[in-house]
């Protein structure tokens, strides 16, 4: 599972996690949460992008081979910037004309914004392939208490490319992003996003979307009002036992593989409905739904030499998220 974030000769890699370690164990791990300003320090991503002046052009062999001349590309022009380190200019893409870059700092100030009225902290941030891409994720001020027994944690994360792959983008997600593997999982099960193109007054815009998206906050309060809901409602162990039954039918009786299957599926969710961590919910529809969800991210079987990393991935890709969602769409 590559991470792909930059690494530099002095050993240091451009990211830094609040408190928590990530998995692959590189970047700073700070005490405590940072501002805007030391977060882009931190994270090595206090440079700027520059679209040069001219076209892009290149030099190649003119036709009869003696001599050589210089083409250009009359609408494409380089972006560039200078190593956080070496301080040695670098190419990072190829964008069009109207392409106006969005700098590291705009991006964290616009997540500040946020965080003036919410209380949200800086979580992670991290730049990946050298620079072309870059992320920076905030926790938003409170895991959502369900009935005061549980917690789901939620991020705003913002993502931006300096190489003209990408518009400026951002989003909600409940996955904390530490690499390009999370990144890829938190765009794919982001709730809501906000994308902004790399044009003229692109500041402007992001800025004038603030108020926007406050919208995206709406998806926590729904989430914990079905949650809440589920778990006022109480649920015997026939009505669960029937519901495990309807979610992993026997279609073929006549296949033996088949209902093998189902039966040890039904057993091992029937187990999670009785397991300890189940205590503080037990026989209730939240209950239900966790048993499922703790079925479909850790117990389900995995076909892979490594199963364990194999559910992690599992885990943060959002597999496991369409049948979770039919499992709640039930209940």
């Amino acid at each position: 599972m590559a991470h792909r974030l930059e690494q530099f000769e002095d050993g240091d890699t451009a990211f830094f996690t609040n408190r928590e370690v990530a998995w692959h164990a590189l970047g700073t791990v700070t005490d405590g949460a940072l501002t805007a300003d030391q977060a882009l320090e931190t994270a090595f991503l206090d440079w700027t992008v520059t679209k040069s002046e001219k076209p892009v052009s290149t030099i190649v062999p003119a036709y009869d081979g003696d001599k050589t001349e210089t083409i250009t590309y009359g609408d494409k022009f380089m972006t560039y910037r200078y190593h956080p380190k070496s301080r040695k200019a670098e190419a990072l893409g190829v964008v069009g004309s109207r392409y106006t870059p969005v700098q590291n700092s705009e991006a964290f100030a616009f997540l500040n914004s946020i965080a003036d009225e919410s209380g949200a902290v800086f979580e992670t941030a991290g730049s990946i392939d050298n620079g072309r891409k870059v992320f920076m994720t905030m926790k938003m001020p409170e895991g959502i208490q369900i009935g005061g027994v549980d917690a789901i944690d939620m991020y705003l994360m913002a993502w931006n490319t300096h190489d003209g792959s990408s518009s400026f983008n951002v989003l909600v997600t409940p996955i904390r992003v530490v690499c390009q593997n999370t990144l890829t999982a938190a765009i794919n099960s982001a709730k809501q996003q906000f994308i902004v193109r790399h044009t003229s007054g692109v500041t402007d815009k992001i800025e004038a979307a603030r108020d926007t998206l406050k919208v995206t906050f709406k998806y926590q309060a729904e989430f914990k009002k079905i949650a809440e809901n589920l778990l006022k409602q109480s649920m015997a162990d026939k009505d669960f036992y029937a519901l495990v039954e309807k979610v992993f039918p026997i279609k073929d009786e006549k296949s033996p593989r088949a209902v093998t299957m189902a039966e040890t599926a039904r057993a091992t969710v029937n187990g999670l409905w009785k397991a300890p961590t189940q205590a503080n919910i037990a026989n209730t529809k939240w209950a239900a739904y966790n048993a499922f969800a703790e079925y479909a991210d850790w117990a389900k079987p995995v076909r892979d030499a490594n199963p364990d990393t194999a559910r992690a991935i599992r885990i943060v890709t959002g597999a496991g998220d369409r049948f979770k969602n039919k499992v709640l769409n039930l209940l």
